[in-house]
């Protein structure tokens, strides 16, 4: 069946409207009045819907069934440096299908991109919305602008577990540190850009409640890293069960 999002404020009782792009696609779809469809508002909710009737860049739905579906118990924030090209689309996209609460993009020490401008973040939420509709997510991530480093460990005082992944051979492997704590219900993962954290970064990093935290001998390309990591923690506290 074919999901489309839809801003709650299009939703009034029993009938949704869906308006520009959307509505258009229903009809590159040759989709028409009769023909069922799914639709999402991000909030957890999950509409099944008929088509009433459509016109050019309008169509009017009947809401058949509304089904909500509760947040994950294990809030992930990630914290991911700006990488280059398209690498950033694939930790958007792959971290919306994990189910990733936040997604926080940083510049860094050696971080080589400069922060997204405002055609770049309506890219990822775009990317967000596809990954969700392919994937029946009923929660997208937030997409939060791009900040500092610093200012990005300033915003995780209220994070249950933070962790800095670090390439560095004394950095702890994860598994020794996650059998310290009982499954926390948030956390914040920083993974650094292709060039790594220097020093000083994660000593500050340290100083805002952070560990350094090892993903064993491989050096991970950093979009990978934060698939890695995200996975391993969902199934750690038991989020994949």
């Amino acid at each position: 069946m074919r999901r489309f999002f839809i801003d709650p404020k299009a939703v009034e009782g029993q009938q949704a409207t869906l308006t520009g792009g959307d509505a258009h696609h229903l009809q590159v779809l040759r989709l028409t009045a009769g023909d069922q469809v799914e639709l999402f508002d991000g909030r957890g909710t999950v509409y099944q819907a008929r088509i009433a009737h459509i016109d050019p860049g309008l169509a009017r739905l009947d809401l058949l069934k509304a089904i909500n579906t509760p947040p994950e118990n294990l809030a992930i924030h990630l914290g991911q440096a700006m990488l280059k090209g398209k690498k950033m689309d694939l930790v958007v996209q792959k971290c919306t299908e994990l189910g990733v609460r936040s997604l926080r993009p940083y510049t860094s020490q050696h971080t080589k991109t400069p922060p997204p401008g405002t055609d770049k973040l309506e890219r990822w939420q775009r990317i967000i919305h596809e990954s969700c509709k392919q994937c029946n997510q009923p929660w997208p991530p937030a997409c939060h602008p791009a900040q500092t480093f610093h200012e990005l460990l300033a915003t995780a005082a209220d994070v249950d577990l933070r962790l800095i992944c670090w390439e560095e051979p004394d950095a702890p492997p994860l598994s020794s540190i996650v059998k310290q704590f009982s499954p926390p219900d948030s956390i914040m993962v920083l993974i650094g850009p292709e060039g790594g954290f220097n020093r000083d970064e994660i000593a500050s990093a340290r100083q805002a409640g952070f560990l350094p935290v090892g993903l064993g001998r491989r050096i991970l390309r950093a979009e990978t890293a934060a698939i890695v990591i995200i996975a391993l923690l969902q199934y750690i506290f038991s989020d994949l069960n």
